[in-house]
């Protein structure tokens, strides 16, 4: 055993070399690829600080995707080990997150497990938290409200961190929202549900920093005193509004920007017409969808800084609405707060091509660069008087001589009926004595028929810059609806 022992320490000591000299070849044959990456990979070269910027900007706008294996950052997790090891490492990355329930069939605590693991990965940042629901059957429909259940308790976990949330239930059944506490870094708040008169929503308690809010529930000012109103510069309301109700919150809303309303009670005895209208000063976009007439709010109104209105009837609603009242308030309230308009839309709005031009020809059009009109069915508005006064045959070198010369986008859907090349000469002298600064650069065009002397200016039009998309319906037969209003004469003092 003694003779042994030499011949056996010399082994070990062999061995030990031999694994030492392996390990110095990996640690060369690795230093060896990273030169290789560094060399032929620029971007194997940058700090880590650096590659997490540009990570960063990979992300998708929380509002247009939701995240998936095709968007960052989890496609960035799939590249390499590196990046995904760098990836995970970034909380700016996993501080927004976007959840879209349509299968039931997805085990709830693992969704839930992953929904945590991935909120966890964004530190102490800002959250931004997406919830969309909607069941693809209707026997399904218990399983995706229980998981939607379980996702907002696990959301309003997380109520101090909220900088912005966008809930949106449909075809499931009611759930009920938990009890959390301040909201301090809360600026958008978002929830659309067809249970519009389901429990109390969302009791705020402190929300200093809420400028935006969708809201799907009938309400007046008094109805919710912890939504700080008079802080708010966003609201959509998406549950139908009376007039009253709206004119307490364009009164109170001070801040407000953007208002979106569905009006469904328009009784002239509730808005008092004796009293002085309500003025909101700082009210710039106001889209109004209404399934009645809106003459009384329309008359109770002053916007002078409006510069972008839409007016949007319910189709079914049409035929029991004045639309020659409606015409005639509208001008008053333009007239009213002196506004200067920059996009003006109609979507079923009844007026006819007198009715349409009244309006092109107000002191607050006067500055429109967007004009949408469109129709459900085909209802002829746009005719040769509407567009031949957005024609300048004149003087071609004095463009102001023109009706709306700042013109730059023009969408027309279902409510053309014009003269053989009327249109398309029109659309052509805009493109070609257009103001440099705004341009006549877009237009939109779904009509009944097309004829060919407007397609080739159209092709002529496109040569020459202007993006057109235009396309011919003839779904429904002609003469869908006829004009019961002659608003030639509408009053407009």
């Amino acid at each position: 055993m003694l003779n042994n022992a030499p011949s056996s320490s010399l082994s070990s000591g062999y061995d030990d070399a031999r694994l030492v000299d392996r390990a110095a070849k990996r640690g060369s044959r690795k230093r060896a690829k990273q030169s290789f990456k560094k060399r032929y990979f620029p971007f194997q070269r940058l700090p880590c600080e650096v590659i997490a910027e540009i990570f960063v900007l990979c992300l998708p706008d929380i509002e247009d995707i939701f995240k998936s294996k095709d968007a960052a950052p989890l496609l960035l997790c799939n590249v390499s080990s590196s990046w995904r090891s760098l990836a995970l490492s970034i909380p700016r990355l996993w501080n927004e997150l976007s959840i879209l329930i349509l299968d039931p069939k997805v085990d709830i605590d693992l969704a839930i497990a992953m929904a945590e693991s991935w909120i966890a990965r964004s530190g102490e940042l800002p959250l931004s938290l997406r919830l969309h629901a909607s069941p693809r059957a209707w026997n399904e429909k218990d399983q995706v409200t229980a998981m939607v259940q379980t996702h907002l308790n696990t959301f309003f976990c997380y109520a101090s961190r909220w900088e912005y949330i966008d809930i949106s239930l449909f075809e499931c059944s009611a759930v009920s929202f938990p009890k959390f506490g301040p909201t301090p870094l809360l600026r958008k708040f978002s929830y659309s549900t067809v249970w519009g008169d389901y429990g109390d929503p969302c009791p705020f308690t402190s929300c200093p920093l809420l400028s935006t809010i969708t809201w799907p529930f009938s309400c007046s000012i008094a109805s919710y005193p912890g939504i700080p109103w008079h802080q708010l510069t966003h609201i959509t309301m998406e549950i139908y509004m009376s007039t009253h109700q709206t004119l307490d919150i364009l009164r109170a809303c001070k801040m407000l920007v953007e208002f979106n309303v569905k009006i469904d009670n328009d009784t002239l005895d509730q808005v008092q017409p004796l009293q002085r209208p309500v003025e909101n000063r700082s009210l710039r976009s106001f889209h109004i969808c209404v399934y009645i007439t809106c003459s009384g709010l329309l008359q109770r109104l002053t916007l002078p800084a409006l510069t972008d209105f839409s007016l949007d009837t319910d189709f079914e609603s049409l035929s029991s609405i004045s639309t020659c009242s409606v015409h005639t308030q509208l001008l008053r309230l333009f007239t009213r707060s002196k506004c200067k308009l920059d996009k003006l839309i109609f979507e079923n709005c009844g007026f006819n091509d007198a009715g349409i031009l009244k309006c092109l020809q107000h002191d607050s059009c006067s500055s429109l660069t967007e004009l949408e009109i469109s129709n459900a069915f085909n209802r002829p508005m746009f005719t040769d008087r509407v567009i031949l006064a957005l024609t300048n045959m004149n003087d071609l070198l004095e463009v102001n001589h023109v009706l709306l010369p700042n013109l730059s986008r023009l969408s027309l859907r279902m409510c053309v009926s014009a003269s053989p090349g009327i249109l398309g000469c029109m659309v052509l002298n805009r493109c070609l004595w257009s103001d440099e600064d705004d341009p006549f650069m877009w237009l939109t065009l779904v009509v009944r028929d097309l004829d060919e002397t407007d397609a080739a200016f159209l092709e002529m039009a496109k040569k020459m810059g202007l993006d057109v998309d235009f396309c011919i319906d003839t779904i429904f037969p002609e003469g869908d609806l006829e004009f019961t209003e002659d608003l030639s004469d509408t009053d407009d003092g």
